[in-house]
């Protein structure tokens, strides 16, 4: 394996990273070994004037993107590449949230899977944009790749947020598009502004269903079937849990569905009405 950094400071800088007070414009990944299997992100902002939790500071990037040549892999907000890497790892980054407003927010190790070949007709690109944050300044990011040398064993990732606005009267609804033919389904992570809560039950998505064609092949009840990425304490939540509670994931890992082979479509049970949510469909590319 090969470890390189691709946004970073100076070697002696007391900067963690590149500062960005600016969009990142696209910029290529230099060839480092046979295979791109994943990145690793930090990113820190410097909190002045009053605290800022994490889950606002955590919108200073939005989207983050991954293309190969043309080809778009991972487009996500930062929230969603932390949900990301705790539906397909199991893993979850590091966090820090101020709370004196003297001192950084940030978010670290954050793991961003890609696993496909470097290739000279198709670089590999990634860009960030760069959202102001109030109280957040001298924005940071580091970037490292981690190449293999050799064939990795996993097949290439491809996770594209798709928002949307859920119908303005409760019930069924049907997604008016199909999910992309990309290749094998492994799951769906889905952001909504309501979800479960202590005085409240009637979610975004209160029941989710894939279709294929028009046969139901999948039904998911979101207090039954979803599953989270952090154990929620609704008590006393810490910063990851406050991160990452919008998130809801629909584990289909094991066979699949190979969405180049047939047409897929998502109907969910409007509960709470014209709520912004985004759809996150996670793939291995084929």
């Amino acid at each position: 394996m090969k470890i390189f950094p691709i946004w970073d400071s100076a070697v002696g800088s007391a900067t963690p990273g590149r500062v960005f007070t600016a969009s990142i414009a696209q910029e290529s990944i230099p060839a480092f070994g046979i295979q791109l299997d994943f990145l690793k992100m930090g990113v820190k902002g410097a909190v002045s004037t009053a605290a800022v939790v994490i889950e606002t500071f955590a919108g200073v990037i939005s989207p983050f993107m991954v293309r190969k040549g043309a080809e778009n892999r991972i487009i996500l907000a930062l929230d969603e590449l932390c949900a990301l890497m705790a539906f397909y790892y199991k893993e979850l980054p590091t966090v820090g949230e101020n709370t004196d407003a003297t001192g950084n927010n940030f978010i670290g190790g954050l793991k961003i899977p890609l696993y496909d070949k470097f290739d000279a007709n198709q670089q590999w690109l990634v860009s960030a944009d760069r959202v102001a944050v109030v109280n957040i300044a001298t924005e940071t990011i580091a970037l490292t790749g981690y190449a293999d040398t050799g064939e990795a064993d996993r097949a290439p990732v491809h996770a594209v947020r798709i928002p949307t606005t859920t119908s303005g009267s409760a019930g069924l609804e049907t997604f008016g598009s199909s999910l992309p033919p990309v290749g094998k389904l492994l799951g769906i992570i889905v952001k909504v502004p309501n979800g479960f809560a202590d005085g409240n039950i009637d979610v975004s998505l209160q029941k989710v269903k894939l279709l294929e064609d028009t046969s139901v092949v999948a039904e998911f009840n979101a207090l039954a079937d979803c599953s989270f990425p952090t154990a929620v304490d609704f008590v006393t939540p810490s910063p990851m849990n406050d991160l990452l509670r919008p998130f809801m994931f629909l584990d289909l890992r094991g066979a699949g569905f190979d969405t180049k082979a047939k047409r897929y479509t998502l109907q969910w049970d409007v509960q709470d009405v014209s709520d912004a949510i985004v759809i996150i469909p996670v793939f291995e590319v084929a």
